[in-house]
């Protein structure tokens, strides 16, 4: 090895830092005083300007990464709709199979009734017409903003916002066969 002494290193410890001594640097990275918290987290300072030079052009997107990202899956979903052998490529890529179809080219009839009811449903706001299983179907965000409409508390998971809106129908159904 290439260290200066016989093994002490910087501060006659060992360490890091003995592996340091004789390596160029522009300052001191570490510190030679132990640290009363050993088996901390060790705080390296720099002596010298960290800044980038004033030629360097710096930009940063200052778009949320979640925002960018939904975008992108966005524009990769478009693209590959256009493109029928595209698709086909990235669902087997994500490990799905594509649902069989059958060979006229109609989906099952239960397949399309549960796909076209949840948002016909709604639409005037009652659910009186909608089987219990619909609301699972529905997103959160749209689960919410049903509760919103009927005056309900909008927090809790998924199956909380299910259940709260099960018994508010099993008491609508329950108040109109009283009057």
């Amino acid at each position: 090895m290439a260290s200066g002494g016989g093994g002490g290193g910087v501060g006659g410890g060992g360490g890091a830092s003995k592996y340091l001594t004789d390596l160029p640097s522009r300052g001191l990275f570490s510190s030679t005083v132990f640290s009363s918290n050993p088996g901390g987290l060790r705080v390296y300072l720099c002596d010298h300007e960290t800044s980038p030079p004033d030629d360097q052009l710096i930009k940063t997107n200052q778009t949320n990464i979640l925002i960018r990202s939904l975008t992108l899956n966005k524009q990769k979903a478009e693209s590959g709709s256009k493109d029928v052998k595209g698709k086909a490529t990235t669902e087997n890529a994500k490990g799905k199979r594509a649902a069989e179809s059958p060979i006229d080219g109609k989906g099952s009839a239960k397949k399309a009734n549960s796909v076209s009811n949840p948002r016909t449903a709604f639409q005037d706001g009652s659910s009186s017409r909608t089987p219990q299983k619909d609301f699972q179907h529905l997103t959160v965000e749209r689960l919410r903003s049903i509760l919103k409409e009927r005056g309900l508390p909008t927090k809790g998971r998924k199956d909380e916002l299910v259940a709260r809106l099960r018994a508010d129908k099993v008491a609508r159904e329950a108040q109109r066969k009283e009057e």
